[in-house]
């Protein structure tokens, strides 16, 4: 069996994220003017750029001054969001969203032990390795609770999909199974979803609008990100300061970009259809 070496890891995500993951999320601009043209009209922009950039921001500043809290909000929101991706009530689809989570955590806690040294700024291996021991009997719990859900699911489908993850999530590389889970369905699935708001009858052509529309905004995400990774390498390796830019990025962009989602969702807007309010 041909194994890649571990430098191929943090390149393939870097390159998947931006290709795969960013764009899903580049359209936040569109749900931000769907929710906020018909209370500030052409300032919308300046509101949306200010709250976005703003929680971004402090999200950024938390991974620095309160490492700990950061890194369980965003395990928590992750979970919660993948989690919209699953059929099924609360808490089940926490669980089985944050599978690509609490199963490596659970089954391989050493390597996801040197994943948040690298994520962390100033990540201390003994401090990362007590917090996982921490929270140990959670994360049992949590596998209990959800080996207990699975004879009492209603369709086969959703016992093979998290039967497969469950395998996918404990066998391959974390940074591998993470990259498979976030680019092949997560992003896929919002991608399409998207492309169906855009064009509902030729699914085909939303794809285009979508991607077409999302390119700016991923375009300057991903260059801002590889930007902030440059100044802040030093002299460290190549594969820690792409892991950490991945996702310290990825959860700068998280925290807004699912509260617009859940915000536009829930007043039952399209972010293609904002032009008709102008």
């Amino acid at each position: 069996m041909v194994s890649l070496p571990i430098e191929f890891l943090p390149a393939g995500l870097a390159i998947l994220v931006a290709m795969v993951g960013m764009p899903h999320g580049g359209l936040d601009h569109r749900f931000g003017r769907a929710l906020l043209w018909p209370r500030f009209a052409r300032l919308w922009w300046a509101v949306f750029l200010v709250a976005y950039l703003g929680a971004a921001g402090v999200i950024v500043c938390g991974w620095f001054v309160l490492p700990a809290l950061t890194t369980g909000l965003f395990f928590l929101i992750s979970a919660w969001h993948f989690g919209d991706d699953s059929s099924g009530l609360q808490p089940l689809k926490i669980v089985e969203g944050g599978m690509v989570i609490w199963i490596p955590l659970l089954f391989r806690p050493l390597e996801v032990v040197g994943l948040l040294v690298w994520v962390i700024p100033n990540g201390e291996p003994f401090s990362v390795l007590a917090g996982l021991e921490m929270v140990q009997p959670l994360l049992w719990a949590i596998l209990i609770f959800f080996i207990g859900s699975l004879p009492f699911e209603l369709s086969l489908d959703a016992v093979g999909r998290k039967v497969a993850f469950a395998i996918l999530f404990t066998t391959l590389p974390t940074l591998a199974s993470f990259t498979l889970y976030f680019c092949g369905w997560h992003s896929t699935r919002e991608l399409a979803g998207l492309a169906n708001q855009a064009d509902p009858a030729r699914t085909w052509r939303g794809l285009r609008l979508v991607l077409l529309a999302a390119a700016p905004m991923s375009a300057i995400a991903v260059l801002a990100t590889a930007f902030a990774a440059v100044v802040f390498a030093g002299d460290r390796e190549l594969e820690p300061v792409l892991v950490q830019a991945v996702f310290l990025g990825l959860s700068a962009v998280a925290v807004p970009h699912i509260l617009l989602q859940e915000a536009v969702r829930r007043r039952g807007l399209n972010p293609f259809q904002t032009e008709s309010v102008s």
